[in-house]
């Protein structure tokens, strides 16, 4: 009977060990803020025009971590809305220009050391993102959204709460390149940068 009891807590116990690593898939959310540069390179002038951005972004993230030895390889992929501007006088000092950063999609690759079911890492992968450019004068006004490719590059650190929560923080730089952006007929090269801080909370199975 001893032996038949030690065989059943042995056969509870391995999935349980394995149910509390940070091991499977995740869904969940997080908040984040950010700050940024855009520069305009308007085409044919050689008038050049830069701003900060700030603000901040709330999104859904989903991924898979496995454990290999005692380190953690995941991916994860997220999608964030919001509001990261600023804006500037523009050469022509009777116009306003401003700059929009108002969706963010991420898909990455991460790798880290584990310390028990926490995690430090190392991310990066590639980025997108919906921007928004808009001049405005005293009796006019244009604007013009584009999709922004480029990459994104950071660092976290992941824990896991109980069974099936976990959380993470990290950093983000994120480095949109340049597009271009057509206001009141006259081209702008628009290029935008940002960093990006988050905390995300999610359920693992």
């Amino acid at each position: 009977m001893r032996l038949v009891a030690v065989l059943l807590l042995t056969m509870l116990a391995a999935p349980l060990a394995r149910a509390q690593t940070l091991a499977g898939p995740h869904v969940g959310g997080y908040l984040g803020g950010g700050s940024g540069d855009a520069h305009w390179d308007i085409v044919g002038t050689g008038g050049k025009q830069d701003h900060s951005l700030s603000g901040g972004l709330i999104g859904v993230q989903g991924g898979y971590n496995w454990i290999a030895g005692s380190w953690l390889l995941g991916v994860q992929g997220d999608l964030g809305v919001g509001s990261i501007k600023g804006s500037s006088r523009c050469p022509n000092p009777a116009f306003e220009c401003e700059t929009e950063l108002g969706a963010l999609i991420t898909v990455r690759g991460r790798v880290g050391p584990v310390f028990g079911n926490v995690s430090p890492y190392l991310t990066a992968g590639i980025a997108s993102a919906g921007v928004r450019t808009r001049v405005k004068g005293p009796v006019s006004e244009a604007e013009d959204t584009q999709g922004h490719p480029g990459w994104t590059a950071g660092l976290g650190v992941t824990g896991l709460v109980g069974r099936n929560i976990t959380w993470q923080v990290e950093y983000l730089r994120v480095d949109l390149g340049s597009e271009e952006h057509i206001l009141q007929g006259v081209t702008n090269k628009v290029d935008l940068a940002l960093d990006i801080l988050r905390v995300g909370v999610h359920y693992k199975w």
